[in-house]
């Protein structure tokens, strides 16, 4: 979209898969937080200098989460921002490497402001090029959608660790894996059933 940007009438489009793409991962990042701290057995080391709590990380995306699961309930605070219901979702996208340009995106729907302001505050960024700090605002909460990737990855190397260990433990090498599984299957109706369209 930075690169190629769309027409007016492409906008509601190409908004709508940003912004499902973007709402699911909020909803998986939460979704692990609670696995993770809630998983039986599992250790914890002690936290390392320069490497925040997970509980930290993740409260950002919590709070986004219950800014989208009580959106009723948090309208008349989301209007008198000056919000989007859905939130704003803006990042940088890397045309130029010598000297770094990038371009400044935003999405914001459901708003009659033309040009978002870049704002006062220097936009930090290593910029993992070519796109990098996709960042999410809703309800007076943001969570960095970029930055949040490392320290998953973190976890998630910590968690199979862990399961690994308790595969190791419980002799499953011989034992057969479940999979994944998608049937299809021919039907006709017999006469006297309905199908409703």
């Amino acid at each position: 979209m930075a690169l190629n940007p769309p027409s007016t009438s492409e906008i509601p489009k190409v908004s709508t898969r940003a912004f499902l793409d973007a709402w699911a991962m909020i909803d998986a990042i939460d979704r692990f937080r609670m696995l993770y701290l809630q998983m039986p057995g599992i250790s914890f080391s002690q936290s390392e200098e320069g490497i925040e709590t997970l509980e930290k990380v993740l409260t950002p995306f919590r709070n986004l989460r219950n800014v989208a699961d009580h959106i009723a309930q948090r309208a008349d605070f989301i209007v008198s921002r000056g919000s989007a219901a859905l939130g704003s979702l803006s990042w940088l996208t890397g045309f130029k490497v010598d000297p770094i340009t990038a371009w400044y995106c935003t999405l914001r729907p459901g708003t009659l402001r033309k040009q978002p302001e870049l704002g006062k505050e220097p936009l930090v960024s290593t910029l993992d090029w070519p796109t990098d700090r996709i960042i999410m605002v809703a309800g007076g909460h943001e969570g960095n959608l970029s930055s949040v990737r490392s320290h998953i990855q973190v976890r998630v190397n910590h968690f199979e660790g862990q399961l690994k260990e308790a595969f190791t433990k419980l002799n499953l090498q011989d034992s057969p894996a479940a999979s994944d599984v998608f049937t299809r299957q021919a039907f006709s109706p017999t006469p006297g059933q309905i199908i409703k369209e």
